[in-house]
């Protein structure tokens, strides 16, 4: 980075309805494709943004992180109100700050917080169509909740990983996994260091498959040490998949991006 140059660290909400996915790819909309045409716009420069982890298509994202590079001279509010201005209405610029060179919106994170919305109940709602998973079948919250307790922990979740996935090493350290009930709404949130490809959305699965009781919870250790993905419930939908927050050393000093839902 040139002396000129300042390195900005920014908090972003997105709807991942309409678009591929975070990364860039060729002939598709992307989060970051729109992102960075904003950004160079108000920086009257070429932009490259680096994101905190690349979410896929129909992900969405309440607390994403990404830091960029720029020689532009612009107050955090210059850069927010700029950007929003140049952003689609289901993407939107949540904070700025300007960050030291060490920051590293990838490299520095110390987790990632991760949320999974359930409407589980025999009505549909409009509001919740491409935002929340609908199961109109009852599903045990006990049985479900007793079945995270297995995730918990330092494991190869090799079981739990996209076939695609490229990860060279599938060992990850679940931290959280809870579940909670509000009306209709089902929430899973999980935390961890680092997440394999498809790893939240294939836990979801499994712990589906055991609130419909199509197979028990004791069986989850075994799948683990298997290390076989076609031992593991259906990947779960996109669109229930939520990026909560990803969390820094204070040292940063960022704001917190972790919000609820209007």
């Amino acid at each position: 980075m040139s002396v000129s140059a300042t390195k900005i660290a920014c908090g972003i909400e997105y709807l991942g309805t309409q678009y591929c996915g975070w990364q860039l790819q060729d002939n598709n909309l992307s989060i970051q494709s729109v992102v960075e045409d904003a950004i160079s716009k108000v920086a009257n420069e070429s932009i490259r943004v680096f994101a905190s982890g690349r979410t896929d298509s129909g992900v969405h994202a309440r607390g994403q992180v990404l830091h960029f590079i720029t020689s532009a001279s612009r107050t955090h509010n210059q850069w927010q109100e700029g950007i929003n201005t140049y952003l689609p209405n289901d993407v939107n610029i949540l904070w700025v700050k300007e960050v030291p060179n060490e920051f590293d919106a990838r490299r520095s994170a110390l987790s990632r917080t991760y949320q999974y919305l359930i409407l589980n109940t025999t009505n549909k709602n409009v509001f919740a169509f491409n935002r929340a998973l609908f199961i109109d079948q009852e599903l045990d919250l006990d049985l479900m909740k007793d079945a995270c307790s297995h995730f918990i922990g330092l494991h190869n979740f090799s079981s739990y990983r996209a076939s695609s996935c490229q990860s060279k090493n599938p060992i990850r350290e679940l931290k959280v996994l809870t579940i909670i009930r509000k009306n209709h709404m089902i929430t899973i949130e999980c935390t961890a260091n680092a997440f394999l490809h498809h790893m939240v959305r294939n836990i979801v699965g499994t712990l589906i498959d055991v609130g419909l009781k199509r197979f028990s919870s004791d069986d989850i250790p075994e799948i683990i040490e298997a290390q076989d993905r076609s031992l593991v419930s259906k990947t779960s939908a996109a669109h229930g998949l939520y990026l909560q927050r990803v969390d820094y050393p204070d040292k940063f000093e960022l704001p917190s991006s972790d919000i609820e839902l209007i």
